[in-house]
């Protein structure tokens, strides 16, 4: 049982758990499977209050009646935890996407289909900051400047410890540097060398949202692409989630919501690593350069 974020193990599922956690899956009733695999698979939530550590593990703190029989489930069947304080854990959960392969618990239907005019309403899922290590008086003087800072405080983020933050990236490695088509407002490599490009918004203070410049990011072979904005109102970040999901190109992409005072991220939808590595080759050798590169940038560290 995970008791508190800040206690969780930074060991990351594999082998024998990962398959324990698709057995479980599949011991689901096939409407609380359906459900569940489609938060999983597409990295947001619906109908809860949630936290998100930066692992991934979900912690439930209070939810609506429609979802009471879907977390009974959860929990009788293993795929959950209650702890002492009543609220129920899923270790790991937004990450297990990228690290197990759910189609064979997910097999009923296909969860990432997103219906014509469907609008998806995503719970936000709130993550919990330390202090930076830089201080800031006021936070939205330099957005990218007050996140990367954020960023920098954590050990860990997303998928591995955090080795470097970088502002403005326009290309990466000294020599024969690979040039992005947009520029990186923050960039965190992780000491397992994983890239995860940030563009960083103020939608008060221009009309675009940033879309085109996370498709860039895929394209160009980038591990994760996440589109940060400063909060506004929720129902304009609604509509900016169903735009990422309803493009397939940049459904990998996560969402994060920045409040003024920023001791805490919130989650709209969790990033999930880029698929078009995979189904590109020649995506792929672009993300293997971009590999080379910050492997060098690490080790001259």
């Amino acid at each position: 049982m995970i008791k508190e974020d800040r206690h969780e193990s930074s060991r990351v599922p594999e082998g024998n758990d990962l398959l324990r956690i698709i057995g479980r899956v599949r011991r689901l009733r096939e409407s609380s499977r359906a459900v569940f695999c489609r938060w999983v698979k597409l990295g947001f939530i619906e109908g809860v209050h949630a936290l998100v550590s930066p692992m991934g593990t979900v912690t439930l703190t209070d939810w609506s009646s429609e979802i009471d029989s879907l977390i009974h489930d959860l929990v009788s069947n293993g795929v959950a935890v209650m702890n002492d304080r009543g609220y129920v854990e899923i270790p790991h959960m937004m990450n297990w996407n990228d690290i197990a392969d759910l189609d064979l618990a997910c097999d009923t239907v296909d969860e990432t289909n997103i219906e014509t005019g469907e609008i998806i309403y995503p719970s936000p899922m709130i993550m919990k900051l330390p202090p930076p290590r830089e201080l800031i008086e006021e936070a939205y003087d330099d957005l990218q400047k007050a996140f990367a800072n954020a960023v920098n405080g954590l050990s860990y983020y997303i998928s591995g410890e955090v080795a470097y933050v970088g502002l403005n990236v326009k290309s990466l490695g000294f020599i024969n540097p690979i040039l992005l088509r947009s520029p990186i407002d923050a960039l965190v490599v992780t000491s397992n060398r994983l890239t995860m490009a940030h563009k960083i918004i103020d939608p008060s203070r221009t009309v675009h949202r940033g879309l085109s410049s996370l498709e860039h990011y895929l394209m160009d072979g980038l591990d994760y692409a996440i589109l940060v904005h400063k909060y506004t109102y929720y129902e304009m970040h609604v509509e900016t989630f169903n735009k990422i999901l309803s493009r397939p190109l940049i459904r990998d992409a996560g969402f994060i919501i920045v409040p003024y005072e920023l001791d805490y991220l919130i989650f709209l939808k969790w990033p999930h690593y880029n698929s078009l590595i995979a189904r590109s080759r020649t995506i792929a050798v672009k993300r293997a350069l971009i590999n080379n590169a910050v492997g060098f940038m690490i080790n001259a560290r």
